[in-house]
C-alpha cells in the first residue's frame, strides 16, 4: 500500500479513463467492487484491460454543480478482478493505489471520459504527537463500541501511519451513520459523510489529514459519551 511503484506509468496518467460516481470516494488501499452494465463503462473496462489496468474514480460534484463536474483530487484503482457475465455485465474490483489531481480533460474520443492527471505524494505526518492523540481517540471509541469496536482495534494494528489514516477515513462514515441512527441531528445525510471522506483524501498534507480526522473522532466521542454513559468494555 502507498508504494511508489504502484503509481501508474506516465503514459497511463496522461490519458486516464475515469468512472465518476456520486457517493463513492476511492481511497488508497480500499477495494471497490463494481457491477458494470452501462455500454460506455463496459467500453472503459475493455480499454483499461488493454492499457495498464488503471481506472480513476472521481467523486461527482455536489448537486449544485454541473452534472458532469468531478472533484479535482481522486483515487486511482488498479483492476484486480474481472469476470464477464452471460447477460453482458462485468463484475470488477478496483484496488486503490494512489491519489491524483486533474490537470485537464481530453476531448472525448470514446464513450467514456479521459483526463490528464498528476500523482500526489504520500509523505508521512510530521507531528507524531498528534497521531498518538488520534490513535488514543480511536481506542476510546472502540471501548464505547464494545464487540462492534473490533474493526477499530484492527485499524490500530496498521503499521504504516498513512495506511492507518486512510483506513480510518474509510471507516468513520459507517460509525457516524450508526450514531445517526441514535441521534437524528447528527450526520443523517450520506452525501455529507462522503464529502467528509473527500476532504480527508484531498488534504494537502498528512498532518492536515490527522487534524481533520481528529476533529471527526472528537465529535464522535462527544456524542458517544452523551448517548452511552459507561463504555460497554468497562462493564465486562
Amino acid at each position: 500500500m502507498l508504494r511508489a511503484d504502484a503509481v501508474p506509468s506516465a503514459q497511463v496518467l496522461a490519458s486516464l479513463p475515469i468512472f465518476p460516481l456520486p457517493n463513492v470516494v476511492l481511497l488508497p488501499g480500499m477495494v471497490l467492487p463494481l457491477n458494470v452494465f452501462e455500454p460506455r463503462y463496459l467500453e472503459l473496462v475493455d480499454f483499461a484491460r488493454q492499457n495498464g489496468e488503471h481506472i480513476g474514480v472521481p467523486l461527482l460534484a455536489s448537486k449544485d454543480g454541473a452534472a458532469s463536474e468531478i472533484e479535482p483530487v481522486f483515487g486511482v484503482g488498479k483492476l484486480v478482478f474481472h469476470v464477464s457475465l452471460p447477460d453482458g455485465r462485468r463484475i470488477i474490483r478496483l484496488e486503490g493505489v494512489c491519489r491524483v489531481r486533474v490537470q485537464r480533460e481530453h476531448a472525448q474520443v470514446h464513450r467514456f471520459r479521459e483526463v490528464e492527471v498528476t500523482p500526489l505524494g504520500e509523505p508521512r505526518p510530521l507531528d507524531m504527537q498528534a497521531v498518538a492523540v488520534l490513535r488514543a481517540q480511536v481506542e476510546r471509541i472502540a471501548r464505547y463500541c464494545g464487540e462492534d469496536g473490533e474493526s477499530l482495534t484492527s485499524l490500530l494494528a496498521i503499521a504504516d501511519v498513512r495506511g492507518f489514516l486512510y483506513a480510518l477515513t474509510a471507516f468513520l462514515p459507517s460509525l457516524e451513520l450508526m450514531i445517526a441512527a441514535e441521534d437524528s441531528v447528527l450526520f443523517s445525510d450520506r452525501r455529507t459523510l462522503v464529502t467528509m471522506q473527500q476532504q480527508s483524501l484531498a488534504a494537502e498534507t498528512a498532518d492536515l489529514r490527522v487534524r481533520f480526522l481528529s476533529e471527526r473522532t472528537t465529535g464522535v466521542l462527544t456524542r458517544l459519551s452523551e448517548l452511552i454513559v459507561t463504555p460497554p468494555s468497562l462493564l465486562q
